[in-house]
């Protein structure tokens, strides 16, 4: 009886105890950082800057350097520091809750960090806990204290939901690679590739050209890096192009185009409009809604030591936009716009796969492929897939069908009052 009771007394106990929130932290303690910015810094090894809310009301005042940033809901905080998690614990000392990464959407770098080597800056937050598998790494072409300060909402009232929507537009345009921290990392150890991410940079808006200094030639949609889109209004920030590994170390940037390409190749692409030149009226744009229409065929073979890649791409899509007055629609003229569209993408997959060989970088995930061409892991190893790739001949071949040609059945010429004198 003595044993029951003294059983039942310390169940009692250790259930109390289980109750406890001893290690509890409520919500309100926390600075969630939505924008994590690293770059070299000046007085000490690193800059570290990060961008949270201030959660005021309407009726907030705020004052001092930061005021028009406090107005829009969110503000910035940079500090050098010997290391980025240093940096977190150093801006604790100025704020009144405690940094946490556990929100956090976009890692933003700059361009000269990432050509020096991120591997153990990404391995280290990695490692910590809170930052999530799936943030975004972007590489900045510029100060990223800079891009941080002047990444605004535009558009919406969240800026987590705006950055997250942004890095989704790969499925609708093509014109990034959205790829998260965590797989970034995994493909920087692969034998069988090597990584991206999204590159980004400040448009200061003087990139739109007047009218009679306008070029003549036709300039495609993703003809552009980071920062040099030709517009004006909206954030500043711009994302388009891709920012190329070899190992945690940047190599090199492909366009927006180059991008688009990638994609195509690695069976990433979803959908995009892509313009071509009218094959028959020179100079006159023709916009295609373009879908990828399965994934690509890639087979590969090794003459020696030399790989010999067969790539086809298979690729479908809608006429949306015709300014040419030829009749397209008709089964003898829509030949004649799909080859041309085929022999565009042919020769932009060729160079953009060269310059991919130039770098010696796979970002195609050939690699993935030719796996398969060695019996045992240690022939693999030894074969060394990623320094062959420069030396590999790529033969590529598409094939696009246009589905619909829109709500025109035929197209007619304009006719003007002259025709016929």
């Amino acid at each position: 009886m003595r044993r029951l009771v003294i059983m039942i007394l310390s169940g009692a106990l250790m259930i109390s105890m289980l109750t406890g929130c001893f290690g509890d932290v409520e919500v309100n303690d926390w600075a969630y950082a939505y924008t994590v910015g690293l770059e070299k810094g000046v007085s000490n090894k690193t800059r570290f800057t990060i961008q949270i809310p201030t959660l005021k009301g309407e009726g907030g005042e705020v004052s001092g350097e930061s005021s028009q940033t406090d107005k829009d809901g969110y503000t910035y905080i940079s500090i050098d520091a010997p290391s980025s998690l240093s940096g977190a614990n150093m801006i604790n000392t100025a704020l009144s809750r405690k940094v946490n990464f556990m929100h956090t959407k976009i890692f933003v770098v700059s361009e000269d960090l990432a050509r020096e080597g991120i591997g153990e800056i990404l391995n280290t937050f990695l490692r910590f806990g809170q930052l999530r598998m799936i943030t975004q790494l972007v590489v900045v072409r510029g100060s990223a204290r800079d891009f941080i300060r002047n990444n605004k909402l535009v558009v919406g009232k969240s800026l987590p939901k705006t950055e997250e929507d942004i890095m989704n537009q790969e499925k609708n345009a093509g014109l990034i690679d959205n790829i998260g921290i965590g797989e970034l990392v995994g493909q920087m150890k692969l034998l069988t590739m090597q990584a991206t991410a999204p590159l980004a940079k400040l448009n200061d808006f003087s990139n739109q050209e007047d009218e009679e200094n306008a070029p003549g030639e036709l300039k495609t949609t993703g003809n552009y890096y980071a920062g040099e889109l030709p517009r004006t209004g909206g954030d500043k920030a711009e994302y388009i192009g891709t920012a190329v590994f070899d190992g945690d170390k940047m190599v090199g940037e492909l366009s927006g185009d180059e991008t688009r390409m990638m994609l195509m190749a690695s069976g990433e692409f979803e959908r995009a409009f892509i313009t071509i030149e009218d094959p028959i009226e020179k100079g006159l744009p023709e916009t295609f809604d373009v879908r990828r229409q399965k994934p690509p065929d890639v087979k590969i073979s090794l003459k020696g030591d030399r790989p010999v890649i067969d790539l086809k791409v298979f690729l479908e899509g809608d006429l949306i936009a015709l300014r040419s007055s030829i009749n397209y629609e008709s089964k003898e003229l829509k030949p004649v716009l799909e080859k041309a569209f085929e022999k565009y993408i042919e020769t932009e997959l060729d160079k953009t796969i060269d310059k991919c060989k130039r770098l010696n970088c796979d970002v195609f995930a050939f690699g993935t492929e030719a796996v398969k061409k060695f019996p045992t892991i240690q022939e693999w190893e030894e074969y060394n897939w990623i320094s062959h790739f420069k030396d590999a001949e790529v033969n590529v071949e598409v094939r696009f069908i246009i589905r619909r040609t829109g709500t025109v059945i035929k197209t007619n010429p304009f006719k003007y009052a002259g025709d016929g004198e």
